[in-house]
């Protein structure tokens, strides 16, 4: 009984001492970020206009859409996309209502849109179905509205 014991308390010393060495080991390794997010997005422009008012009148007719100033000019977007395959599948639809657009490549520096993003991208990819593209698209616009813009 004695011998058995000694046996485990020198196992979980042993253990204990090997375990502390293990983990002292990973502390001093430097690690680096693994997930890099790609700022690079697709836009679906509705086109430029020069003032705010000036695009509000004459896109009136949809219910959601982003804008994003450069400089002087507001440009309004009614879809984002991270793979040319899905923004040219929205594009489509658009093209069918004959509505003008024009694909633009957009920087949104937002890692947390960017996380919801790629989250609707896996829709996106497996649906081919027009309403379920507009709906997705509506989150899309939603989610940036509520995380980009909120943070500006």
């Amino acid at each position: 009984m004695k011998k058995t014991i000694i046996w485990v308390i020198l196992a979980l010393i042993s253990g204990a001492i090997l375990g502390k060495l293990t983990f002292d080991k990973y502390e001093k390794i430097d690690s680096t970020n693994v997930i890099s997010y790609n700022k690079n997005l697709y836009g679906l422009s509705l086109g430029e206009y020069k003032s705010l008012d000036d695009m509000q009148k004459k896109i009136k007719d949809f219910d959601r859409y982003v804008y994003i100033k450069y400089e002087d000019n507001y440009k309004a977007y009614i879809a984002f996309s991270k793979t040319e395959d899905n923004i040219n599948k929205l594009k489509k639809i658009y093209d069918k209502k004959n509505t003008k657009t024009t694909i633009d490549k957009v920087e949104i520096d937002n890692e947390e849109f960017i996380q919801n993003l790629n989250e609707y991208e896996k829709l996106l990819d497996v649906t081919d179905d027009e309403n379920s593209l507009i709906i997705i698209e509506n989150q899309i616009l939603a989610c940036y509205d509520e995380v980009v813009v909120k943070d500006e």
